[in-house]
């Protein structure tokens, strides 16, 4: 199996996790464990937002740009999960799925040697990694540690709330 395959499946794999495990009630997604955790709805504008974004940063540095990646006060990546009380829940879902299917089809158009280019991150502690890097840790990994938030987030409502 190529790189290429390889990422499109596991992308494929934990989007589609994510979403079967974050498939709950509306008073689930917009509960809040405490001030400082995000409310599943939050997880879910901050997954799409990701998505897009991260894709959109591999393909620029595969074309030329010098350095990737973003810093925790990125602010399309704090606006993400801000006043999202509007949101509608099966609209977002919907978004993350179509975001899926971008990354799928973006990873798709890649030859395996592009994710060996190497490039700096704009966060001095990453320094200089290859592109796959990117690919495993920001878009597959990522997804991955959602999933176990919103696994938190549902068995701390459980506990708390819903006993």
């Amino acid at each position: 199996m190529s790189k290429v395959d390889e990422y499109q499946q596991q992308i494929k794999e934990n989007v589609n996790t994510y979403l079967e495990v974050s498939d709950v009630s509306k008073e689930i997604v917009k509960w809040r464990p405490s001030q400082d955790e995000w409310s599943i709805l939050q997880i879910h504008a901050h997954v799409n937002e990701s998505l897009n974004f991260w894709i959109q940063d591999l393909m620029e540095a595969v074309d030329g740009k010098e350095k990737w990646g973003r810093t925790l006060k990125h602010e399309g990546r704090l606006a993400a999960v801000e006043n999202v009380e509007e949101l509608n829940i099966d609209v977002i879902r919907d978004k993350i799925a179509a975001s899926k299917d971008k990354v799928f089809a973006e990873i798709g158009k890649l030859d395996p040697e592009e994710f060996e280019l190497k490039k700096e991150h704009v966060n001095p502690k990453f320094g200089v990694k290859p592109l796959s890097f990117l690919v495993e840790h920001f878009i597959i990994e990522h997804i991955g540690k959602h999933i176990s938030q919103v696994e938190r987030n549902i068995a701390n409502y459980k506990e708390n709330v819903h006993h």
